[in-house]
């Protein structure tokens, strides 16, 4: 037998099916077009969540909404309605929307009352509820009501809600996403400034200048390996005769050894204006860094005072490499004795030398960072080096043979990164 003879009648039912499934797919694309161009391109979330609850309250004629964050440490808006009350929402919440926020799944009810056992004048009698959801993360819920009389929520209307709430999700997801970068970029923006002003604090703490020393010739550089350095050096006048200086060099890098940097280049300055003698200096320096610093932050450090009338140099060292001395015949020497580092124990004693500087004698005082700095293939400059290119600088100027040593430095070092600041002073008796 062939197939049945379709009548009139069920011809036109199927072309009205037809039209009508056309109709609610051009309904759900024109409402995709309107939230996403219209309505929700905004960033601000408060923004799209005042729109999409005006919107569901308009396309499905309710006369009542809310739209209701999901409860996280985090939420992204704060809660609308629309002809309904806070404690009816709650209500509401309590015995069934936080069900359906858990479980991810959008409902509409036909009997809003029955469902949840309660009455009210404000509950309304069909309800519909769309979970505003991501396949990632739940946002919170679009829910619209009618009050007996206006009609039924349909499964047509479920899924245009579930249109709604999906288009809402994106914007609130993209919403989050730009909050977050821009906190970000403020964060960098902050701590760029913040670097910026410690860089230039730190540069002020350095000395302005060298000092005008009659039959005296000083040169001293510092060059961090970051923006802010944990290396210091400093030239600190006594009186006519006396200039103390010093050479340190803090743990660690970048923000936290400038801070230290500072505490220390303070408390050095401060016993030296107290006409400390370097051991007293370095001893009452100690028990400040101890007192006012945590267990694994600690400095090594140089001081000395130049007797300009005396000739020579009375110094300690709490730790720091042992300064090179050049005599006038140019055989370089390591200045004997060293303490413990600053800022390891509370009470710690410092021995204090000597140093008599003839006339054409010269002293190299230098960080790590001079001697550990390495080359491509990590050879390091070392301390053989630095001796050999020293006891070389004859009679040079002490400008000239720093200059010498910092090229020698990068060269040597190449095209590899500095790892750790480098500080130099060199002092000669002409």
């Amino acid at each position: 037998m062939g197939d049945p003879i379709e009548t009139a009648e069920s011809v036109d039912n199927r072309i009205a099916s037809l039209t009508k499934n056309l109709l609610e797919c051009y309904e759900e694309l024109d409402l995709i077009y309107r939230l996403s161009r219209k309505g929700l391109s905004s960033l601000e979330a408060q923004t799209n969540v005042d729109f999409i609850l005006a919107e569901a309250i308009e396309i499905f004629e309710a006369d009542t909404g809310w739209v209701i964050p999901v409860e996280t440490s985090e939420e992204l808006f704060n809660p609308v309605a629309e002809h309904i009350s806070p404690e009816t929402i709650a209500l509401v919440h309590d015995h069934l929307v936080g069900d359906l926020l858990t479980k991810g799944k959008s409902r509409v009810v036909d009997c809003l009352k029955d469902e949840i056992g309660a009455d009210g004048k404000e509950i309304p009698e069909s309800f519909l509820c769309a979970v505003i959801s991501t396949e990632q993360s739940v946002y919170g819920a679009l829910c619209v009501g009618k009050s007996v009389g206006k009609g039924e929520f349909t499964a047509g209307d479920l899924k245009l809600a579930q249109v709604i709430a999906s288009q809402a999700a994106v914007a609130l997801e993209n919403g989050q996403l730009h909050r977050k970068r821009m906190e970000e970029e403020q964060r960098i923006i902050r701590l760029q400034e913040e670097v910026r002003l410690a860089r230039n604090i730190q540069t002020n703490l350095l000395p302005k200048g060298l000092p005008d020393i009659s039959g005296y010739d000083v040169a001293g550089v510092t060059v961090p390996a970051q923006s802010v350095g944990g290396d210091y050096y400093d030239f600190i006048p006594m009186d006519g005769n006396r200039l103390a200086l010093c050479l340190g060099d803090v743990s660690g890098k970048g923000m936290p050894a400038a801070l230290l940097m500072a505490h220390l280049q303070a408390a050095i300055r401060g016993q030296t204006l107290m006409n400390a003698s370097p051991a007293e200096c370095l001893s009452r320096s100690n028990t400040l860094l101890y007192q006012s610093t945590g267990s694994d932050r600690f400095a090594t450090c140089f001081y000395g005072i130049l007797d300009t009338k005396a000739h020579c140099l009375r110094y300690a060292n709490a730790g720091h490499d042992r300064p090179l001395v050049i005599s006038g015949n140019g055989d370089p020497t390591s200045l004997d004795s060293a303490g413990l580092v600053l800022g390891l124990m509370e009470n710690s004693a410092y021995p204090e030398m000597t140093l008599p500087l003839n006339r054409g004698d010269a002293m190299v005082v230098y960080s790590d960072g001079i001697i550990d700095a390495a080359d491509q293939d990590n050879h390091e400059f070392g301390l053989k080096r630095l001796t050999r290119l020293v006891g070389n600088g004859g009679k040079t100027s002490a400008s000239d043979l720093l200059t010498r040593i910092m090229s020698e430095v990068e060269s040597h070092a190449g095209s590899a990164p500095q790892t750790d600041d480098m500080t130099l002073v060199v002092i000669r008796r002409e």
